[in-house]
């Protein structure tokens, strides 16, 4: 009798553990990295996931088990039944790194925890942005993405901050856009253009002034981004604004 409540406890724990595990990985995951991954999305439900990435949608039932993720059930760009991967999660259970595994084991760029698309983009570059409504037509910021020097205006700690994907200000501007216009084919560089992602609260003179530091560059198309009632960059974030 011992024997069996001891078993029986047993299997409550790892149960209790498990469902621990899989509270802390509901929810969405995403990743835009640059290399041929690009952007994509985990989302984590009770039993089912849902992956988006450049092919399209995938599904899968999915179960936990100490650090491994099981995956049944697949509907998507792989002929496999089934998938492992690996898993760990920051202390803060906001990071998450996968492992494909199998005869190569695959490393997944890192995976950030996010209510949508925009949240996520926020969170990576660490800013508060609102961005501005427009009742004007928009029109969608053409491919490829290579094409964009982003750059962001938004609030760190109540604070203006204006940064690019690769410098936390625009003191050095110059020679990143030479470096940006270098790594671009050059039948491509006459399309380059700067894609202003900034706050609604910033005045229209500090939007000046950053137009005007933009301005003192080889690049001389500002494009910026605004949302509508049909446009909220909660499932991507395929820009759309007008030049400025």
């Amino acid at each position: 009798m011992k024997n069996i409540l001891t078993y029986i406890s047993l299997i409550f724990i790892f149960s209790c553990t498990s469902t621990k595990q899989k509270e802390k990985l509901i929810g969405n995951w995403y990743s835009n990295s640059d290399d041929n991954y690009g952007f994509f999305e985990f989302q984590f439900y009770k039993d089912s996931l849902f992956i988006y990435d450049k092919l399209g949608k995938s599904s899968a039932l999915w179960k936990v088990n100490k650090d491994k993720i099981h995956l049944t059930g697949i509907n998507g760009f792989t002929n496999k039944k089934k998938l492992t991967y690996s898993y760990n999660l920051n202390k803060s259970n906001e990071l998450l790194n996968l492992k494909l595994l199998g005869d190569t084991i695959i490393q997944l760029p890192e995976l950030r925890k996010a209510k949508n698309a925009f949240d996520f983009l926020k969170k990576a570059i660490d800013l508060e942005i609102e961005l501005p409504k427009s009742k004007e037509q928009l029109k969608s910021l053409s491919q490829p993405k290579r094409l964009n020097f982003n750059i962001y205006a938004g609030f760190k700690n109540k604070k203006l901050v204006v940064k690019t994907d690769s410098a936390s200000d625009l003191k050095n501007l110059e020679k990143d856009v030479i470096k940006f216009k270098n790594d671009t084919r050059n039948e491509l560089k006459k399309f380059l253009r700067f894609n202003l992602i900034a706050d609604k609260k910033i005045t229209q003179s500090q939007i000046d002034s950053i137009k005007n530091r933009l301005k003192e560059t080889s690049i001389k198309i500002i494009f910026r981004t605004y949302k509508n009632s049909q446009i909220d960059y909660n499932d991507n974030t395929r820009w759309y604004g007008k030049n400025e």
